[in-house]
C-alpha cells in the first residue's frame, strides 16, 4: 500500500508541476489527421484511455465517437463520484455528464466536422475528491484531443492526445 500511495504521490506532484492549459485555450505542436486509411485513432497516458473515430468520405460532415476512461491509478485515490465536462473549440458542441462513477467509461460524437483538413480541438474536463497520501483534495482531470480529417491515404500522424490531472489540497 505504501509503494503505491508513493507512486500516486508522484503522479499527482507531476502533474501539478505541468503546465496548465485552459479548456478555451487548447492548443498543440501536433494533431491526429484522420484519413480514408487511418479513422481510428488510441492513446493511453497514466491519467486515462482515449479513443476516437471517424469514417471518412470526401466532401462530407462527418461525425466523431470518442471515449475516455480514467485510469485506475486515479480512480485508486478518487473519494466521490464526478462531475464531467467536453466542449470544443471550433464547433458548437459540449456533453456534460454530473454525479457519475470514476469508473464511467465516457463516450460522447462530435457532430459536424468537415473533411477539408480543418485543425479542430476536442477538450475535457472532470472534477472529483481524492485522498492523496492520507490527505484530502480536488482532482481536475483535463483532456485534449487537437485532430484534422483528411480524405486521402496519406497515412496516420502521431500525437494528437494530451492529459494532465491537478490536485489542490482542500
Amino acid at each position: 500500500m505504501r509503494k503505491l500511495s508513493r507512486k500516486l504521490i508522484a503522479i499527482a506532484s507531476s502533474a501539478l508541476a505541468a503546465m496548465t492549459l485552459l479548456a478555451g485555450t487548447a492548443s498543440a505542436d501536433h494533431y491526429h489527421t484522420f484519413t480514408q486509411s487511418a479513422e481510428y485513432f488510441e492513446a493511453t497516458d497514466s491519467n486515462g484511455h482515449f479513443t476516437a473515430q471517424a469514417n471518412m468520405r470526401a466532401g462530407y460532415v462527418v461525425p466523431m465517437p470518442w471515449s475516455f476512461r480514467i485510469s485506475g491509478a486515479v480512480q485508486a485515490i478518487a473519494t466521490s463520484n464526478m462531475n464531467c465536462t467536453a466542449g470544443h473549440n471550433q464547433l458548437s458542441y459540449s456533453d456534460s455528464h454530473p454525479n457519475i462513477p470514476v469508473d464511467y467509461h465516457w463516450h460522447s460524437t462530435v457532430q459536424g466536422n468537415l473533411v477539408k483538413n480543418i485543425k479542430y480541438d476536442l477538450w475535457g474536463n472532470c472534477t472529483f475528491k481524492v485522498q492523496v497520501g492520507g490527505r484530502p483534495g480536488t482532482a481536475n482531470l483535463n483532456f485534449q484531443f487537437h485532430y484534422s480529417m483528411f480524405c486521402g491515404p496519406c497515412g496516420r500522424s502521431d500525437g494528437g492526445f494530451h492529459s494532465e490531472l491537478k490536485i489542490v489540497q482542500d
